[in-house]
């Protein structure tokens, strides 16, 4: 499992989205020719992803601190 990522056509910088997928789902969605609108940090719009223009990269690990027990 890892999330989206793609180049944003205008500042041709990637872009990792929060959308969780797997590279399994990622062929399907290319075989069906799907559209995936997204939101650009670098450009401040919207833009509409072919799958094919898309990649899943590994989701890093979140660490949670440990609680801290009064003393």
């Amino acid at each position: 499992m890892g999330v989206v990522c793609y180049r944003c056509p205008d500042s041709g910088e990637e872009v990792t989205t929060a959308i969780e997928t797997g590279d399994d789902t990622l062929a399907k969605m290319r075989a069906l020719d799907l559209t995936i609108w997204v939101w650009c940090p670098h450009c401040m719009t919207g833009h509409q992803i072919k799958p094919a223009d898309a990649t899943v990269a590994p989701q890093k690990p979140t660490t949670i601190a440990p609680t801290l027990a009064a003393s």
